[in-house]
């Protein structure tokens, strides 16, 4: 192996070294949030199937009148031309 051969895996290296001092930080706390997401749904699952009431529920009331632009959205992507739910206002 020559010096340039030797030069050009050092570079490597020291590219690779800093590419994880920057994002290692953030790719930790994307995996934790990722784990904490996973964990959620598991419980929601197994709620659904043990048939457990869902306490999001009486949350997540609050929160659909912002997203109903993207049920709305949502339901046209998916090649339904009126709302599927009955309750909810399609345009």
């Amino acid at each position: 192996m020559n010096w340039r051969e030797q030069l050009a895996v050092y570079r490597q290296n020291f590219a690779d070294f800093m590419l994880g001092a920057t994002i290692g930080r953030y790719e930790h706390e994307l995996r934790q949030q990722t784990a904490e997401l996973n964990d959620l749904f598991l419980l929601l699952c197994f709620m659904e199937a043990t048939g457990l009431p869902n306490p999001a529920t009486l949350y997540l009331l609050e929160v659909y009148p912002y997203v109903l632009d993207q049920f709305h959205q949502w339901h046209r992507r998916m090649g339904i031309d009126h709302s599927p739910l009955s309750s909810l206002p399609c345009c």
